[in-house]
């Protein structure tokens, strides 16, 4: 249930500052995007349909087209997330701020838009529009997600032209790139893990350590050292990089001679890092 309610949270703060992206900076530089905010806005720009109704509305399209093959929490987050999005943009819109500078508009933008997106997807949850489309192509017709997401979002941005102008569709590929900069730099510090490697005589007593005192799974592999001509003991666990230094101290403090190969971790999917959690409808 805790898990539950933090990534709500996480959800409605997301929602708030991609709102709060699109009124300030990507409104009044009359910039576009992909996905359906891409949509939003060009329905904004072309028939001055509220961004708060169109992004609401083109997202439960979406979500009737792609129901079928996704899960029940899926859906409920997507729904949540676009509802946010489509109450804060109402709101955002009395706050008599907005920056009309292109510069500051696509950077500030960018991070705003990209922080949001960047939250929801930590709460496993997503932005709807080609996200879905995406995964439902994925599902039917077996192509890749990343590259349909691309496709996709690049032909919305093209689109968007005939509203926005050729310049401003330039500056909106620069914006939409900053964003997915953005995203990964949040998803990887929210989940900034550490790989370690310890090659050590003491295996078992280091094992325990990791296992009892850290609270992480550790796994040994039996291997041969080459340079000693003996078998080897290899000790390999996924800490939280904040953990890291107390590790080694004890580590190197169980034996002085052990060998400790530390590596960066791009993403932990399952176990107690379970990024994505379960998929049971």
């Amino acid at each position: 249930m805790k898990t539950i309610y933090k990534d709500l949270l996480l959800i409605i703060v997301g929602s708030l500052l991609v709102a709060a992206s699109i009124d300030f900076f990507v409104v009044p530089n009359k910039l576009g995007d992909g996905s359906s905010v891409g949509i939003a806005l060009v329905l904004y720009y072309l028939f001055h349909i509220p961004t708060s109704v169109s992004t609401f509305v083109v997202n439960i399209v979406f979500i009737a087209i792609s129901a079928k093959f996704l899960t029940k929490r899926t859906i409920a987050y997507t729904v949540l997330g676009a509802f946010m999005t489509s109450v804060f943009l109402s709101l955002v819109a009395f706050i008599p701020f907005k920056v009309e500078d292109m510069i500051l508009g696509i950077v500030f933008g960018a991070l705003l838009m990209g922080a949001g997106l960047a939250l929801i997807f930590i709460a496993d949850g997503s932005t709807g529009g080609t996200t879905l489309l995406a995964y439902l192509l994925n599902y039917t017709k077996g192509y890749n997600i990343s590259k349909s997401m691309f496709y996709m979002d690049s032909l919305i941005i093209l689109a968007s032209v005939v509203a926005i102008g050729v310049h401003n569709t330039l500056y909106t590929f620069i914006f939409v790139y900053l964003c997915a900069k953005i995203v990964n730099i949040f998803i990887e510090g929210f989940h900034n893990k550490k790989a370690v490697t310890i090659m050590s005589a003491k295996h078992e007593e280091i094992a325990n350590y990791v296992t009892k005192n850290c609270g992480h799974a550790a796994t040994i592999f039996y291997g041969y050292g080459f340079y000693e001509n003996k078998n080897k003991h290899i000790i390999y666990t996924v800490i939280k990089k904040n953990e890291l230094l107390k590790v080694k101290r004890n580590v190197t403090k169980i034996d002085p001679q052990s060998f400790i190969v530390i590596h960066d971790v791009k993403e932990v999917v399952g176990g107690k890092f379970g990024f994505i959690s379960s998929s049971a409808k």
